[in-house]
Order: C-alpha cells, then structure tokens, then sequence
C-alpha cells in the first residue's frame, strides 16, 4: 500500500553536515507529521508518496512557521476526500465509560448536540455525508469539528488522552 503525504513547507537542513533539501509534510491515512528527503520540486498542498524518503516523524513544534500555516488547509484537503470514513466516525461513535462519550470528545458538541446525533440515528439509521449531520437542529460545521479535532490532536501531541483521528506521537524513552 502506497502511503501519501500532502507538502507543507519545503526547507534545507543540515543532515550529517550536508545541505539537504527537505519536506514538511502530513500523512494522509493517520495525519503524521513527517520530514522526508526532496528533490526540491515539491509544491506547498501538493499530494506525494512517501515510501523512501522519510527522515523521521516530527511533533508539531519541529514545524516551521510556513507550515504550521498551511496545516489547516492540507488537513481539509484530507477529510474532504475522505468524507465517508469521517462521517462513519458519527455513525459508530461509543460511550468510552459511564459519563463520557465519544461524540463529547469533538469540538463544539455538547450534551444537546450529543443526544441529537444518537436519536437521529436511532430514528433513521445512518449519516450519509456530512451535509446528513448538518441537518441537525442548530449543528456546527461537522467537516469544522472534525477538523478542528484533529489539528487539536496533532498540536496537543502525546499530551492529549484520547486518539480518535491521528496516530499519537511519543517519543523515544532512552
């Protein structure tokens, strides 16, 4: 399976005392931030395959500047073409214990908004897009919350106690 990454930001570093041309990037299945070796022709938003130029993962402080400001854009790009696995996030969404659940996890989703969203499903079964949930009365942007979601995940790191769209990052003990 191919893996891609979408370009953030295109720097030179050194790496073992040489000059070297390299890509901040995005995973696109779990939303890894990466640094790979380039050629230099990449382009900002632009969609790469990652396969033999990974240098290592990196935490959202190792970003620059430049791509910490294209990281919204490159994360819209990937739930926007990959709608249906985040709208079955809203049709599978469990109870994580007695008091918690974890449609309560998503941004600007409160206890109302929780229990609209389970008794639309118990009353017509699935979600088939996000313009589905949106019907909901009074219901945020769901591709906003998801978003917004997942670029907490990302800048809260290993911080953050639950997972529910990226790949946590911890670091090396050792």
């Amino acid at each position: 399976m191919k893996k891609d990454a979408i370009v953030l930001d295109s720097i030179k570093k050194n790496i073992q005392s040489k000059q070297t041309n390299v890509i901040q990037c995005i995973g696109t299945s779990n939303f890894s931030l990466l640094e790979l070796i380039s050629d230099g022709s990449a382009k900002s938003q632009e969609v790469i395959i990652t396969e033999d130029g990974v240098i290592r993962r990196i935490t959202y402080e190792k970003l620059t500047q430049v791509a910490k400001n294209e990281l919204e854009k490159a994360v819209e790009t990937i739930v926007n073409s990959n709608q249906e696995r985040f709208v079955n996030f809203f049709n599978n969404a469990k109870p994580i214990g007695i008091r918690r659940h974890q449609l309560d996890l998503l941004p600007m989703i409160g206890k109302k908004h929780r229990e609209n969203i389970l008794k639309y499903l118990s009353a017509n079964g699935r979600f088939n897009s996000f313009d589905d949930i949106k019907n909901i009365g009074l219901m945020p942007d769901p591709m906003k919350i998801v978003i917004t979601r997942i670029i907490d995940e990302i800048k809260d790191g290993p911080e953050n106690k639950y997972f529910l769209f990226t790949m946590p990052y911890f670091k090396r003990v050792g």
